[in-house]
């Protein structure tokens, strides 16, 4: 009899994707496509961070770069829209871009309540020089997916993103 340590050597890792039993039935390929969505989401969010190890900068930042870029300007209260990332989140990320001159903060003479952010030069500098490693990642990700598919899967993503921000189920 083999030990049990040699038995766990030989299997082989399980994918619950995979092992997932009748995965044609509506309701666990409903899951299965939830799960890879998630999955997906995860390693490009591991990925994106792996790309921006060199530059010392995370995720939120990249993403406030690239909003601003956009729009060069906008208030905190769209920025928490357009990069989806949580309000006392990007205070903290907009702080330290501040101090590291990544963008200015100004308040809105509109309301003098809300901030206006602005991207800088050193900030579009920065974004320049991360731009290369964060696309290589993603080129990574989809270099054997024929274009066509990409073309579906990015219109069945924009379809499901605009139902869930109109989803009456709150």
């Amino acid at each position: 009899m083999a030990s049990s340590s040699t038995r766990s050597s030989r299997r082989k890792p399980v994918d619950p994707v995979d092992d997932e039993p009748d995965a044609f039935s509506d309701q666990r390929s409903e899951k299965k496509t939830a799960y890879l969505l998630r999955q997906v989401s995860e390693r490009l969010a591991i990925s994106l961070t792996e790309a921006l190890r060199p530059f010392n900068q995370t995720a939120s930042v990249y993403r406030v770069l690239i909003a601003l870029t956009r729009r060069d300007h906008a208030r905190m209260r769209d920025l928490i829209e357009l990069t989806l990332v949580e309000s006392s989140t990007l205070s903290r990320t907009i702080g330290r871009m501040e101090a590291q001159e990544l963008v200015t903060v100004e308040q809105d003479d509109d309301d003098g309540r809300a901030v206006i952010i602005s991207i800088t030069q050193a900030g579009r500098d920065l974004l320049d020089a991360m731009l290369p490693a964060v696309s290589a990642q993603y080129e990574w990700s989809v270099h054997d997916v024929p274009p066509a598919d990409l073309e579906i899967l990015r219109t069945t993503l924009q379809r499901m993103l605009r139902n869930l921000k109109i989803s009456p189920i709150k």
